[in-house]
């Protein structure tokens, strides 16, 4: 029972974080995605050392810092990708600065990275299903460069990303969001998204069930899978493409 729900759970983000992921793709801000979870993670932390919701906290230091980083428009002479990395390398700072106050902090730091896929129940994956739901919908309200729509557009990524951490931990949620888009885009541009979506998905089984069979840690396994499989679709389709040019 524990593997079906672990795989429900690594399927039901990898329905919707590999679209969030191509829509990043093709706004050039890879690293946003990167910043987002680990500022959740930081208010997953807050959460544990006050012996409190942690999705709860997650959920509001990621809306708060979504709001400012939506004032960051494309006239900026900012660079974004530099601005999102500044903001991935203070929380995660901050995150393991308020882990190590804690006892058995590797532990919890190890939690933050890689999730909690093993011990998903039927309420997390509910939440999980609504919150994927809600992100693509909301994701199309974030096509224009405004205000309203970078807030739409960054929050429908918050909103997907602060209980999928929770899951499958900060490591798998950036590579869904990242390396299935790789591996079909195309001259420039986003492939199919039905095909990044079927790459998840068997990573997901295969990565799960090796991990199983081997007992290695699950959300390690199914992102190496996920590399593994984009990898060799990349090459795959590049022969192809070059056998018809």
């Amino acid at each position: 029972m524990i593997l079906w729900f672990s795989l429900a759970a690594c399927l039901l983000v990898s329905l919707f974080l590999p679209l969030l992921g191509q829509k990043i793709l093709h706004r050039r801000v890879i690293f946003i995605d990167l910043a987002l979870a680990q500022v959740a993670a930081v208010g997953y932390a807050i959460g544990m050392a006050m012996d409190a919701n942690g999705m709860l906290f997650a959920g509001v230091v990621t809306a708060v810092t979504v709001l400012l980083i939506a004032t960051l428009s494309e006239e900026s002479d900012l660079p974004k990708e530099a601005v999102m990395g500044a903001l991935y390398a203070l929380a995660a700072s901050l995150g393991m600065m308020i882990l190590a106050m804690m006892p058995h902090a590797e532990g919890q730091m190890m939690e933050l990275l890689f999730g909690s896929v093993l011990g998903v129940n039927e309420v997390e994956l509910a939440i999980i299903a609504i919150a994927g739901i809600a992100a693509l919908l909301l994701s199309k309200l974030g096509r224009r460069d405004s205000y309203g729509g970078r807030v739409a557009f960054y929050g429908a990524l918050a909103v997907a990303v602060v209980p999928a951490i929770y899951a499958v931990g900060v490591i798998l949620v950036f590579a869904m969001l990242v390396m299935p888009g790789l591996a079909v885009w195309r001259d420039g541009k986003n492939g199919s998204a039905l095909l990044a979506v079927v790459i998840s998905a068997i990573a997901s089984v295969c990565g799960l069930l090796f991990s199983n069979y081997f007992d290695y840690p699950p959300s390690s396994a199914v992102v190496v899978f996920l590399a593994a499989i984009a990898l060799l679709w990349r090459g795959i389709s590049t022969s192809i493409n070059r056998e018809n040019s």
